[in-house]
């Protein structure tokens, strides 16, 4: 198909260009839970099979606390794609939507990633550990497809505050 029916035409790119923002920022969402959520399980592995104190991670309430936080993180930002997904998908406007789901997935993603260095102390920052590769590219995602400031305005001028 020429490429002047995908974008609806001569002086239509800008157009074309701003609808796939939208695909982008999903996309960028669910990057994020999908981040948050290797994070998570890497971190359920650890606690399990870490000892301190005479026990492992997971038998200290704090650290059970921490991994329930995380987990309720992930499970909602997922949860909220899936429903912007779903009404992009059906052909609504989803412009704040989409917005509010790459800042929420993203703030999500970073607190998730930041507790899981914490979790595995010294070993958060080892090559060898999942999550310190996860730590350095999840900021990234807040960056790409407009940054966490943009997505606010974009809130604030859809929702008309």
């Amino acid at each position: 198909m020429p490429a002047e029916n995908l974008l609806g035409g001569e002086g239509q790119g800008f157009a074309g260009i701003m609808a796939n923002f939208q695909n982008e920022r999903l996309a960028l969402a669910v990057m994020a839970h999908s981040v948050a959520a290797l994070a998570l399980e890497g971190s359920l592995r650890y606690a399990k099979s870490r000892e301190a104190f005479g026990r492992t991670l997971a038998g200290f309430q704090v650290t059970r606390h921490k991994l329930a936080d995380m987990a309720t993180l992930v499970e909602v930002a997922r949860e909220f794609n899936y429903r912007v997904a779903a009404r992009m998908e059906a052909g609504k406007e989803a412009v704040k939507e989409v917005s509010m789901a790459k800042n929420f997935a993203c703030q999500a993603c970073d607190r998730v990633v930041y507790d899981a260095v914490q979790l595995h102390g010294g070993y958060g920052y080892a090559k060898e550990y999942l999550v310190e590769r996860l730590y350095r590219d999840s900021r990234v995602l807040s960056i790409g497809g407009g940054t966490t400031e943009i997505m606010k305005e974009i809130i604030g001028k859809v929702a008309q505050f």
